[in-house]
């Protein structure tokens, strides 16, 4: 993952809600899946990057509220997916991974889909609020923050 791909993942998260969240949590795990698949399995890199998509899966796993039926079938499919991610970690291939990446990225559809509804506020408070727009040509975007320099610490 690009340094620019990072920041503006951190963008998202500081302005995201509970929903959001979880979304952002799929984009990345796409993100990491993408690269695992173009990954050389015998590299350091295919190693962090199974590392990386369980990490999102353990993330997803923690977000699921049990005591709904459809979190239950929910884990059942991320455990699967970790243990396909396991399984590919041991033999240093990506068989059968491009299968378990298409069903998250079905259910990170899904839960988009339900999250437009959301209306919750953000989750992180006391964030700098970034404005963001075309300037001095086609391609180059310029960002500003509009707390710059002010207390970004707790407010008492």
């Amino acid at each position: 993952m690009t340094d620019d791909t990072r920041q503006d993942y951190i963008l998202r998260i500081s302005q995201a809600n509970p929903s959001a969240m979880v979304v952002i949590v799929y984009d990345i795990f796409d993100q990491y899946s993408r690269e695992l698949l173009q990954a050389d399995p015998l590299s350091e890199d295919f190693k962090d990057l199974i590392w990386n998509c369980r990490c999102c899966i353990r993330e997803l796993i923690e977000s699921l509220d049990m005591k709904y039926e459809l979190a239950r079938n929910f884990y059942e499919i991320y455990r699967f997916v970790d243990r396909q991610l396991i399984m590919a970690g041991v033999r240093r291939e990506t068989v059968g991974l491009d299968r378990c990446f298409k069903m998250i990225k079905a259910l990170r559809d899904a839960y988009a889909e339900a999250a437009k509804n959301d209306t919750s506020a953000p989750v992180m408070k006391n964030t700098d609020v970034v404005y963001a727009g075309m300037t001095y040509g086609r391609n180059d975007i310029n960002t500003d923050s509009f707390a710059a320099g002010s207390n970004r610490g707790f407010l008492a």
